[in-house]
């Protein structure tokens, strides 16, 4: 089902208010995340709730009706909806921030997308699996396409393809956008983590793409899309890689400090089977609590850091770029390792399916595991660096 907006105006949309509207959506996700669970994707209540709030336009240019907020507003925002349910921030995260991505197309494209529907939601896939052959005006696209988070959700999709070569050129990667009209949704996602992301594969069979919804990968990686002639938003314009993966972090932050406090509440009222003495008078588990919580404010650290950077930045250089991909993929790293020990510190109780910390556990495990966030790729290219080595192809991206 493709949701539409019966939002009345959000005023002047504000960090502040963008972090508040999502915090109050918390609870009522919070409620749904076993039912979103057996559904393996988003209640159609969260994502209608997401919309309602004004929270979907916080990135898109305000020319289009958006809010054209910046990285704190869409971190942090994130953060309160996947404390609730990791499924739920990463599938907000992506429908947010596909406006940024939507914003490097060509103006023509924008207008077909937002012209009719400020809301419009879009989900994508990158893996270049479609295969374009030229035509007047444009390419026919066909292809079966993995992972398309939200995907039940959204009224378009962006999609992977290599552009045929001319002459002796290599096949180039891009990205093209069509509607929901020109593909279907092949139910393929049956999982152990994001379980509720809905992640379904996507396929198209000839379809018509005209050439103004094409881009080619590289100028989105660039931040030098056709649009960034018209969006100057605090974002547009950034390479990709450092503006956007805060989102994929937000929600993997965001589900890790879900799990402590879950955990910190839980322990307040644990006592032991043996002696029925409290969990939390253990000297043991004070040094372990204030190990994670630890890790957890390096993981926030990092990440702030990284958002100064980009707030402050009109240009990243080589070196910001290679550091930022190595700072996030530790962050990964650090939230993985504060939920492993807060589910192995939970004792077997934690394995129960009535016990959200399960579900956190499996959902930050699948979270890190994305491309984006692989450790040696990112701290390879930062070796090279800080060593003066070379670089590789593919150093500042996935």
């Amino acid at each position: 089902m493709v949701i539409r907006s019966h939002a009345t105006s959000q005023g002047d949309m504000t960090y502040e208010k963008a972090v508040s509207l999502a915090r109050a959506l918390a609870p009522a996700i919070a409620e749904r995340a076993a039912e979103a669970e057996a559904q393996r994707r988003q209640p159609e209540q969260t994502i209608q709730a997401i919309v309602d709030a004004g929270l979907v336009r916080l990135l898109t240019p305000t020319r289009w009706g958006g809010h054209a907020l910046g990285c704190n507003a869409f971190v942090d925002s994130t953060i309160e909806i996947a404390k609730a349910d990791a499924s739920a921030g990463w599938c907000y995260a992506l429908l947010v921030g596909h406006s940024l991505m939507l914003a490097q197309f060509p103006e023509e494209a924008q207008r077909d997308v937002w012209a009719d529907d400020p809301d419009a939601l879009m989900s994508s896939s990158f893996p270049p699996m479609g295969q374009l052959t030229p035509t007047a005006g444009g390419y026919l696209v066909s292809g079966n396409w993995p992972w398309s988070s939200g995907i039940d959700h959204c009224s378009w999709c962006f999609l992977g393809a290599l552009l045929p070569p001319s002459g002796d050129a290599r096949p180039e990667p891009v990205l093209f956008l069509v509607p929901k009209s020109d593909y279907e949704i092949l139910d393929t996602w049956f999982v152990a983590g994001l379980r509720a992301s809905g992640s379904k594969n996507v396929v198209v069979k000839e379809a018509f793409v005209p050439e103004h919804r094409m881009v080619r990968l590289l100028d989105i990686l660039e931040g030098t899309g056709p649009g960034t002639a018209v969006n100057t938003g605090p974002l547009n314009g950034l390479p990709f890689f450092p503006a956007n993966v805060p989102a994929f972090l937000a929600s993997l932050l965001g589900a890790t400090i879900g799990a402590y406090e879950t955990w910190c509440n839980a322990c307040r009222k644990k006592l032991t089977m043996t002696t029925q003495e409290q969990v939390t008078t253990f000297s043991h588990f004070q040094i372990r609590l204030a190990e994670i919580e630890a890790e957890i404010q390096a993981a926030r650290f990092f990440l702030q850091h990284a958002l100064d950077m980009l707030n402050s930045a009109h240009s990243i250089s080589r070196e910001q770029r290679l550091r930022c991909r190595r700072d996030y993929a530790y962050i990964a790293r650090l939230c993985v390792r504060a939920t492993e020990q807060i589910f192995l510190t939970s004792g077997g109780s934690a394995n129960y399916e009535t016990n959200p910390l399960q579900r956190y556990w499996r959902d930050v495990h699948a979270m890190a595991a994305h491309a984006g966030l692989n450790f040696d790729m990112a701290g390879e290219g930062f070796g090279r660096m800080e060593l003066g080595l070379p670089a590789k192809a593919g150093d500042l991206y996935f």
